[in-house]
């Protein structure tokens, strides 16, 4: 009569899963952790009513309470209300216009050649100089 062969199990260390279930559970409270940061940035992006419902946009000038109105233009000169000023005195006057203005807000807008970096440290300058909000426009290019 023919044995049976027995199987048996192999002879060797079993798989520790210990440390593994360690990490995994790091990296879920790290994720954990991140979200807030990534949904909290503190830059918000909405567009304007009239865009939001396809609404035309009115064709008549508004009085407009912005009194800073800074364009950056790819050689390198700033406008401030349309008119070209000397980036070193540009300081000095953002404090004094924002003085005149209720809601104190500012309008940037930039060509689209200017370095990115030279936008953001604008917009740092116009919030140290007292600006509640900066309104980030796209200026369309006049033929």
């Amino acid at each position: 009569m023919a044995r049976k062969k027995e199987f048996s199990k192999p002879k060797g260390p079993s798989i520790n899963l210990g440390p593994f279930s360690d990490v995994v559970t790091s990296l879920v409270i790290m994720f954990m952790l991140t979200i807030p940061f990534l949904v909290e940035s503190g830059i918000y992006i909405s567009r304007s009513l009239p865009a939001r419902l396809n609404l035309p946009t009115p064709q008549q000038p508004q009085k407009s309470d912005i009194k800073v109105n800074i364009h950056m233009k790819a050689d390198g000169t700033i406008l401030l209300n349309e008119e070209p000023v000397d980036p070193a005195i540009l300081p000095d006057l953002i404090p004094k216009l924002l003085a005149r203005s209720i809601k104190k807000q500012a309008l940037l807008s930039a060509d689209e050649e200017v370095i990115y970096e030279n936008v953001i440290s604008m917009i740092d300058l116009l919030k140290e100089k007292g600006a509640s909000d900066v309104l980030i426009m796209k200026r369309v290019k006049k033929q």
